[in-house]
């Protein structure tokens, strides 16, 4: 079976499969979940699968593992609000990367941690140097962070809810293909690029690069 086969059933099944009741939960998993005891059957599926992970995994720390987990926990509610808010963009965006750049990302870190501190600091001193809006473009990863300054355009009024799916695209084009929708949104006046998106995240993915350059009119 192929993995997205495999996705898809995993999906199938946890809509026909019964929720686990909050009492079919293990001991020490109520005692943890236990302030969202009156709330557990208004969850779906995907949020109690989480609460459930989270709960095992803590289960497996060692107590000075918990130790040191609850420590960090509670230095970073002692922090202001504005610097959480602040921190939690690069987490998430950390989180929603593929595997295979978090992978690329930690051997470029490796790199880097081997260099010299003197290096290191110029290195960071030109990463902060940047706007805000491109250091977040970096956040997108090693594939489409370089070239994000050109797809701006076609993120414009995008809502929050739709920029996953439209970022997963363009992490499957290739380099040349994205450098063609940059030059294609920023041909589009904003309507137009508003049906681009719609066709693009439509279109099969075999299709999407065609449809680009026919678009172009190459």
């Amino acid at each position: 079976m192929r993995p997205d086969r495999l996705m898809f059933a995993a999906a199938l099944l946890l809509a026909v499969l019964p929720a686990a009741a909050f009492q079919d939960l293990d001991a020490g998993q109520r005692a943890l979940l236990a302030p969202l005891a009156d709330a557990w059957d208004e969850l779906d599926e995907p949020t109690r699968a989480g609460l459930r992970a989270n709960a095992a995994h803590w289960q497996r720390l060692s107590p000075a593992a918990q130790r040191e987990l609850t420590q960090r926990v509670q230095a970073w509610d002692a922090r202001p609000a504005a610097e959480r808010a602040r921190d939690r963009g690069p987490f998430a965006a950390w989180q929603s990367l593929p595997e295979a750049e978090k992978a690329e990302l930690r051997a470029l870190a490796a790199r880097v941690a081997a260099l010299p501190e003197a290096e290191r600091r110029v290195l960071r001193a030109a990463f902060d140097a940047l706007p805000s809006d491109e250091r977040q473009e970096w956040w997108l990863g090693p594939r489409i962070g370089a070239d994000f300054a050109g797809l701006r355009p076609l993120f414009a009024f995008v809502p929050e809810g739709e920029r996953p799916p439209l970022l997963a695209l363009l992490r499957t084009l290739s380099p040349q293909a994205r450098a063609n929708l940059a030059e294609l949104a920023r041909r589009l006046p904003a309507e137009k690029r508003e049906a681009l998106r719609r066709d693009l995240v439509a279109a099969p993915p075999q299709d999407r690069e065609a449809l680009i350059r026919d678009r172009l009119g190459y």
